[in-house]
């Protein structure tokens, strides 16, 4: 009898404990998790911009924008600039390259959309060694929230200027 009962105790304990796992919904994100997660995503794409040669033949480009962009940018996007790399962001000579954005703002649009607005900073092997910045690019960049995680969305170029 004590067996049956510990039995039915150990099996009540553990009904009630997977209740309390599974029966909590995580917390919602607030907007500055959010925020937060936006700037990482676009610092990351950021990073990867060096490793995409838009001048590549166009299944190399696609190819590398897929391994080099993938985890932040939606698929479409990346479908969408390997049909007109001029579009995209990415390196187009040997020098100066891309380098990082710098954001400038962030905007909410809605509860899964995001705006930014940076620069691309290029850099050239003498800002390497000694500090500064050859050119920029103003970019804006609309991230959406999908599957729990921030991915640019939309990407508009500006002009470059050189800085002296």
């Amino acid at each position: 009898m004590k067996k049956v009962l510990l039995l039915a105790f150990v099996l009540v304990l553990i009904v009630a404990l997977s209740g309390c796992a599974y029966g909590t919904a995580a917390p919602p994100q607030t907007d500055e998790a959010d925020e937060k997660s936006v700037i990482s995503t676009v610092e990351g794409f950021g990073k990867k911009l060096q490793e995409v040669s838009l001048l590549a033949p166009k299944d190399m480009v696609e190819k590398s924008m897929k391994e080099s962009y993938g985890d932040f940018v939606s698929q479409e996007l990346i479908a969408k600039w390997a049909e007109e790399p001029e579009s995209a962001p990415g390196r187009l000579t040997s020098s100066p390259w891309p380098d990082r954005i710098e954001i400038r703002t962030i905007k909410k649009l809605t509860g899964n959309a995001y705006v930014v607005n940076g620069e691309v900073i290029e850099i050239t092997s003498k800002e390497v060694t000694g500090g500064g910045i050859a050119e920029k690019q103003q970019i804006t960049l609309t991230l959406k929230k999908a599957d729990d995680r921030w991915l640019i969305d939309d990407v508009t170029l500006g002009d470059y200027k050189k800085i002296d």
